[in-house]
């Protein structure tokens, strides 16, 4: 995937993967709770808490992603995309109703019902946006349509981004107080020194650029690994690089809900989505544009994805992601991989 390569071997490409996605996993654990250290310092809303968490949780998704566009593996880029895209909306979501202190599922308030609803707005369309922009790469180099599709691509990406924005407005602009806005009640008699405040900052940057780099190694060694399998590159990106990439974002979504956060769990969960496709395909294509040969992509995933997301604003609508509806999110996801895998 790169000019260079440390993973010559199974061995070696399978021991680099794992050790790489063991250091991703624990720098970027670390860098969300520094992120939210400073959203309760701030006394910032539950938008805030739950931007910050996907920004956090899900760098190795968009730089996986960013990274395998810009080497030109575009197959790889996307599916890591779409395949954590829907590995978010039916895993995490499915396992959060049977992690969540409440036997009913998680359940919303009249307020969190509101501001999910909007936000699961805003990740329906970004998502419908982004295979607009997918649909737009061609299967092969063709010199008589490239000029041709790559000005609708950039038109459409550039669309795209401009709702990705509105998003981030309305996030930040949601007010701090009332019922269902604001974090559950903390002490914040004392504000951070600021010697404090630098030394999170230092954290922050600190363990940012160990995922990063660990994500650099998580991906070259991922690709090598499933090369020698005889995996295919889409397969690969869709179904091992997505999985691992979102093991994070996992976590930081399990452990928001066991505390009582289930609004700010499904906002991450939704925010994890925008984030992803925007930062992951949208805007590495602007400036890399390339192919796409898996058109199943389009066909078979792409409809999934926005199914999935129909469902979950169904679900939010009326308040609670039950333990049944989690169940049917789990086994979904079961046979979308068996079918991909029997494709």
């Amino acid at each position: 995937m790169f000019p260079f390569n440390i993973s010559s071997s199974l061995p070696v490409a399978l021991g680099l993967f794992f050790v790489s996605l063991i250091i991703v996993i624990a720098a970027s654990t670390r860098f969300t709770r520094k992120l939210e250290e400073l959203c309760v310092a701030f006394n910032l809303s539950i938008g805030m808490l739950s931007l910050l968490s996907a920004l956090g949780a899900n760098i190795p998704n968009y730089v996986a992603s960013a990274l395998a566009i810009f080497a030109g593996h575009d197959d790889v880029g996307i599916g890591i995309i779409v395949g954590s895209n829907i590995y978010n909306l039916a895993i995490i979501l499915g396992l959060c109703t049977f992690f969540t202190p409440e036997r009913a599922g998680m359940t919303l308030n009249t307020q969190e019902k509101r501001d999910i609803r909007t936000i699961v707005r805003y990740t329906f369309v970004i998502t419908l946006l982004s295979f607009v922009v997918i649909a737009w790469l061609p299967g092969e180099p063709s010199l008589s349509t490239i000029h041709t599709t790559h000005i609708a691509l950039l038109l459409a990406a550039l669309g795209t981004l401009g709702i990705f924005g509105a998003f981030l407005l309305h996030l930040i602009r949601r007010p701090r107080g009332g019922e269902g806005t604001s974090l559950h009640p903390h002490d914040h008699s004392k504000r951070e020194a600021s010697w404090s405040m630098l030394r999170l900052g230092s954290e922050i940057i600190f363990t940012l650029v160990v995922a990063l780099g660990g994500v650099l190694v998580m991906v070259q060694s991922g690709q090598t690994m499933t090369a020698d399998v005889h995996m295919p590159s889409v397969l690969a990106g869709l179904l091992v690089l997505a999985v691992a990439t979102s093991l994070p974002n996992t976590v930081v979504a399990i452990s928001l809900v066991r505390t009582g956060e289930a609004a700010a769990c499904i906002e991450e969960v939704c925010n994890s989505g925008s984030i992803n496709t925007a930062l992951g395909i949208v805007l590495p294509l602007v400036f890399w544009p390339g192919f796409l040969k898996d058109r199943f992509v389009l066909f078979l995933d792409a409809p999934l994805t926005l199914v999935l997301a129909i469902g979950v604003f169904f679900w939010v609508v009326r308040g609670r992601i039950s333990r049944i509806a989690g169940a049917l999110l789990l086994v979904t996801y079961m046979a979308w991989v068996l079918l991909r895998l029997w494709m």
